[in-house]
């Protein structure tokens, strides 16, 4: 088993190896530990998982750059892809169509998913990132599976979520879903209309295989959506020009800001409005806190003082208010 200081030491000289871009000894050292006998979920979770994240954090901490991420980020794929191609197993719990929201473009969690269920003995046709929901839905028709699994790391897109899952119902199909966005019950996957949360892939094998002797109820109907907040969410990049005026006078340093810090303050306050639509979507304000926790800690590493974020949201209540009003004031009482 991976874990303890054994497992900190084998994750660092996996990273060490990634950040260079050094595949080779990266699959190598994955492939040693299944030859070894350590479980093929356990790599995938232990090792490669607990190794995104922390490519993730060294990002937030400023410690490495977007070009280290895709370098990591690239032998990780390389390490899952031979891992899997070194395990077999029969195919009989039923095929499993696995996608990533639409919009979604972290596809390696959902990768790792396809591929542990796999070694359960399910089909899984993994489709990628951010599949457009009219070709996963023709891909339904064409293969009839026995359950949609969706992936949801970003709660930009939880709509996406509800698209794939209204699409799914349409022909009878059931949707599991999990990953980082819908939290850690199933409050969130619930009121985006899917029929079962999976907080990982134990629980996504045991629900699958109660779904063959008992599949859940289909609704008729589609999933509701607040039609405010999905307009929120599309106007998010035209309220963030409005906001983006009025924070130049309310946040005097930005008058010392270049002008891709400039376009990246914009891009911030559209995201903020995103989130906060996304957080009013499933009726779940940790979503907009967690996102803003997250900004704050972004931004201190790179020199920006938290007051920013508060000025922020500050300007943007009036203007999200105008939209949707109970938006305006989660952003308020996120001060």
């Amino acid at each position: 088993m991976i874990g303890g200081d054994t497992g900190a030491d084998l994750v660092e000289e996996y990273l060490e190896h990634a950040v260079v871009g050094d595949s080779r000894s990266g699959v190598r050292l994955t492939l040693n530990l299944l030859d070894r006998g350590v479980p093929f979920d356990e790599i995938i979770v232990g090792l490669l998982g607990v190794a995104q994240r922390e490519v993730g954090e060294r990002w937030l901490r400023n410690d490495w750059t977007v070009a280290d991420e895709h370098l990591a980020s690239g032998v990780t794929q390389k390490a899952l892809d031979a891992i899997a191609n070194s395990v077999g197993a029969p195919a009989a719990g039923g095929l499993v169509v696995v996608a990533c929201a639409e919009g979604d473009w972290h596809s390696l969690p959902a990768q790792m998913f396809a591929e542990m269920l796999r070694s359960r003995g399910f089909t899984a046709a993994f489709l990628g990132a951010s599949t457009p929901v009219d070709h996963v839905a023709k891909l339904i028709a064409r293969h009839h599976p026995d359950a949609l699994a969706v992936s949801c790391n970003l709660a930009l897109f939880f709509s996406g979520v509800t698209r794939l899952v209204d699409a799914a119902h349409r022909h009878g199909i059931p949707v599991i879903a999990g990953g980082r966005a819908l939290g850690v019950g199933p409050d969130r996957a619930t009121r985006l209309g899917v029929d079962a949360w999976a907080a990982g892939v134990d629980d996504a094998v045991r629900i699958l295989h109660e779904w063959q002797h008992q599949p859940p109820t289909i609704p008729s109907e589609s999933t509701p959506m607040d039609e405010a907040v999905l307009q929120l969410d599309a106007m998010a990049p035209e309220i963030a020009g409005v906001a983006f005026e009025a924070l130049a006078a309310a946040y005097p340093p930005m008058a010392t800001y270049n002008n891709r810090q400039l376009a990246r303050t914009k891009e911030d306050l559209a995201f903020i409005t995103q989130f906060i639509a996304a957080a009013r979507l499933v009726n779940d304000p940790i979503v907009l806190t967690d996102m803003l926790d997250w900004l704050r800690r972004l931004l201190a590493t790179r020199g920006v003082a938290p007051v920013a974020v508060a000025s922020g949201l500050t300007v943007l209540a009036p203007v999200i208010s105008q939209v949707d009003p109970r938006a305006g004031q989660l952003a308020l009482d996120s001060l």
